[in-house]
């Protein structure tokens, strides 16, 4: 199975690649298939070796082969972050993977794998732009609902489950937020939708856990910026990263925190 990951490291390239625009145009409301890719400031289309991942931007020397205008290296860092990822998931894949390889198999996996990743332009989009494009989790709803009726799969009502859980604990939240705090908004309709998607896919356990721990690790970098002066306590953080983080690790890590977790509990008793 580590054929997997040469595979891994070129799906990854490519998908980061996409995700770079995405990024761009997403939050500019424009179509992410038209028109091709093109430089922000002069307009003149890429051509096909000036777009290979991480290697064009080394071969032009971080500029544009015709304004000469500097490219971003957020550009490179989100491909190369996009390919460590899919190794994460190959190697999460190949460690877990008990039921046969089939096609019945493959499109979930491949589902997931695909929401996971995009965890990358989603934490960079509401960073810079304090949005969840609908883009991202509307799709996710449906296709984790949908592939909770294959084998494998957490069950259809579980994924109904996961849903409620996920985005209503964090309606809930923002609405208790809301009434306390008095401010409109405080939680975004992006997040919920995010963990609304992640439920569908995984189940309840698995969003609550990512909501639990985003939630801490969201805590701490606020308590950690705001007392190197770096935030003002009534600065706006955005709250998707955090979250993506808290899917991530519920994902990948879940059944060993809840072992060390019961363990924990059962040797204080």
């Amino acid at each position: 199975m580590l054929y997997l990951l040469p595979i891994a490291v070129i799906t990854g390239l490519l998908f980061g690649s996409f995700f770079n625009v995405l990024i761009w145009r997403l939050p500019r409301d424009e179509s992410i298939v038209w028109p091709p890719s093109h430089c922000t400031q002069c307009g003149k289309n890429i051509k096909p070796w000036e777009n290979i991942p991480v290697l064009s931007f080394i071969f032009l020397m971080g500029k544009c082969s015709t304004c000469k205008t500097r490219i971003s290296i957020l550009y490179p860092l989100v491909e190369i972050c996009t390919a460590i990822f899919a190794i994460v998931f190959a190697l999460f894949f190949i460690k877990t993977m008990t039921i046969p390889f089939s096609w019945f198999t493959v499109i979930p996996l491949l589902i997931q794998f695909i929401f996971l990743l995009l965890m990358i332009p989603m934490t960079i989009i509401d960073l810079k732009h304090y949005i969840i494009p609908d883009q991202i989790t509307l799709p996710f709803i449906i296709t984790g609902l949908a592939i909770s009726f294959l084998p494998g799969m957490t069950s259809p009502l579980s994924s109904i489950a996961g849903i409620l859980v996920g985005g209503g604990f964090l309606y809930l939240t923002g609405w208790l937020g809301s009434v306390v705090l008095k401010k409109g908004d405080a939680m975004g309709g992006g997040d919920i939708k995010l963990m609304a998607a992640a439920g569908a896919i995984w189940g309840p356990q698995v969003a609550l856990m990512a909501i639990v721990i985003g939630a801490l690790l969201g805590s701490l970098a606020g308590i950690v910026m705001i007392a190197s002066k770096k935030l003002s306590s009534d600065h706006r953080i955005a709250f998707g990263p955090f979250l993506g983080a808290g899917i991530w690790i519920s994902v990948t890590a879940g059944v060993q925190i809840l072992n060390y977790y019961t363990m924990l509990i059962d040797s204080i008793h």
